[in-house]
């Protein structure tokens, strides 16, 4: 066409959802439009050509080019039917915008003119309605979703699978089934319930039943076992304590005292005396309590009221009393021996000198060459190292080879008493007893006995004493002692003092005690008894049958006993370690 033409579009384009959801409507449109040319409408036939393009100008066509020949047009106007296929607003439409390239020629004309500007293609009412998919009847897309369902519209069943990798998923409500397609639960993640027995392995523990454990186990914690339990594996493992059934564990005692429980065993760690109260009622008869003495200072087992031990003992009541007397001496100051009591020292106000004996005092003879009166004598364990002091004002004599020679090794004074060490490498004065290292110490002062547990720093342990006494000893760890009245009789305890046994029947005037470190030797010096004085010595070791009643049995550090109660409030030693005493 040669000449210029106008075309304004007036079009109402029906724009439909996917043709599959809506196929009562097809996939064709309709087009109505205005024609004017050279500015006046048109009246007679034309032919038209329509494009559907992606943009405004230039771009790509998204459609077939469609020829509508011989169209009428009147007063400007025409309508045509269009149908693209289902290659363009289809279901697959990603709802992109299109425009309509529109070209017109005379009708049987060669070229089209084609007109500007492209008419964009603009949603109808059922395009509109469609965009609801109340009416879907294919597959949605999921991609074409957007925002959150509600969940009333998740309700139903889905017999599909469905994935939820996300970790922030939460499910909350009532969920059925077996479980039996269930994977990866994490067991941690069950927080109540029980799982019901016949769901777990044969390898795992049950209560309340019976169990045989074939594997190496180790037991670490606190544990029970009161069922019949097999234990077949000689690789099995137990560590820490067990008790009941005669199955005896240990517990540590840091204190000084302690209630016992049947079946278990107590390890003394206290430096100081440790009383050990064994149980009351109810008892069976095979029940066990164990004691071992671990701490320096000794340990005692203390009776209730109704309940004895029996077994052999030591005990002061079962000691006999030697009396060694030399004639024409009459007043003894001191006595010392070593610990088999076979090397005996005596100093005395009617001797002169020091006198030694090397046979337990059958015969004596003197020690050194000394002269005048002398006070107090010590000597340690095997014998060998001596401590003497003077009657009057002197210095402390040592010997070192058993009382042939001897060394000055203070100043001059007026000296009370001496002792020493076990191994004689100390020595103490002032009434101070020593058998032992040196760490427990008994003192004797203003009448009154007391204990120290720290080498003399403080003596705060008090001792009840058995009346007015004038001379003291103590063995290592001073549960032990000997004292003696002045007048009065000779007196022993195994228990510091809790109970203490008369020695000697007649009142004499004690003037110094000796006893061994184990406590099981010991002796006095007599001052005057009437015209004579003395030297005694007493001698124990366990005896059978010793019954304690209400009273206690104990034991040095490095003893231990093993007690089962026999019936009747009877508690017999079934082992033992160390030197047991009895009051």
């Amino acid at each position: 066409m040669h000449r210029k033409i106008l075309c304004r579009l007036l079009a109402a384009v029906l724009f439909w959802a996917a043709t599959g959801n809506l196929s009562a409507q097809g996939t064709a449109i309709f087009y109505q439009g205005r024609l004017n040319v050279g500015g006046l409408p048109a009246s007679t036939n034309f032919d038209f050509r329509f494009t559907v393009y992606d943009a405004v100008t230039n771009g790509y066509s998204a459609s077939i080019s469609l020829t509508n020949a011989a169209v009428p047009v009147a007063n400007g106007l025409f309508s045509v039917k269009l149908d693209f296929g289902s290659g363009v607003f289809s279901s697959t439409d990603n709802g992109s915008n299109y425009w309509l390239d529109i070209g017109v020629r005379a009708v049987g004309g060669t070229n089209f003119t084609v007109l500007s500007p492209r008419q964009p293609i603009l949603p109808v009412p059922y395009a509109i309605f469609a965009t609801s998919a109340s009416n879907l009847l294919g597959g949605l897309p999921s991609s074409q979703l957007v925002g959150t369902l509600p969940s009333a519209l998740l309700a139903g069943t889905y017999s599909g699978s469905v994935s939820f990798p996300n970790a922030a998923n939460s499910f909350f409500g009532t969920f059925s089934g077996n479980g039996a397609s269930l994977n990866s639960l994490n067991g941690s993640a069950i927080t109540s319930g029980t799982v019901a027995d016949a769901r777990l392995t044969a390898n795992v523990a049950l209560l309340n039943a019976n169990q045989t454990f074939t594997g190496t186990n180790k037991f670490t914690g606190t544990n029970f076992f009161n069922g019949a339990n097999t234990f077949t594996n000689w690789g099995n493992s137990f560590v820490g304590s067990f008790f009941g059934n005669g199955l005896v564990g240990w517990l540590p005692v840091y204190g000084t005292a302690t209630n016992a429980t049947i079946d278990h065993g107590y390890l003394l760690l206290n430096s100081g005396l440790t009383t050990v109260t064994l149980p009351t009622t109810p008892l069976s008869v095979g029940d066990i309590v164990r004691v071992s003495g671990a701490g320096a200072g000794g340990w005692l087992v203390q009776e209730n009221s109704g309940q004895s031990i029996i077994g052999s003992f030591a005990s002061y009541a079962n000691c006999y009393v030697v009396t060694f007397m030399t004639a024409g001496r009459y007043n003894y100051n001191g006595f010392a021996a070593s610990a088999d009591g076979v090397r005996m020292y005596a100093v005395g106000g009617d001797t002169t000198g020091i006198y030694a004996s090397a046979d337990s005092g059958r015969t004596w003879s003197a020690a050194g060459s000394f002269s005048g009166s002398w006070k107090s004598v010590a000597c340690s364990a095997n014998g060998e190292i001596v401590y003497a002091i003077p009657a009057g004002s002197g210095a402390i004599e040592r010997s070192t080879d058993g009382g042939v020679n001897w060394t000055a090794i203070s100043a001059s004074a007026n000296w009370g008493s001496i002792s020493c060490s076990a191994d004689g490498s100390k020595y103490f004065t002032g009434n101070v007893a020593c058998s032992g290292d040196g760490t427990f110490l008994a003192k004797l002062s203003g009448g009154a006995i007391t204990v120290s547990t720290n080498g003399g720093l403080s003596f705060d342990v008090n001792v009840t004493s058995p009346g007015v006494v004038s001379c003291l000893a103590a063995s290592s760890d001073c549960t032990r002692l000997v004292v003696g009245g002045n007048p009065g009789l000779l007196w022993a305890t195994s228990n510091r003092g809790a109970k203490w046994t008369a020695l000697t029947a007649t009142n004499q005037y004690w003037s110094s005690a000796w006893m061994s470190a184990d406590g099981s030797r010991l002796a006095g010096a007599v001052a005057t008894v009437g015209v004579n004085g003395g030297l005694f010595y007493s001698s124990t070791s366990p005896q059978p049958n010793t019954i304690s009643t209400n009273s206690s049995i104990g034991g040095s550090r490095g003893s231990a006993v093993e007690l089962q109660f026999i019936g009747s409030g009877l508690f017999i030693p079934v082992s033992s370690s160390g030197l047991l005493w009895s009051n």
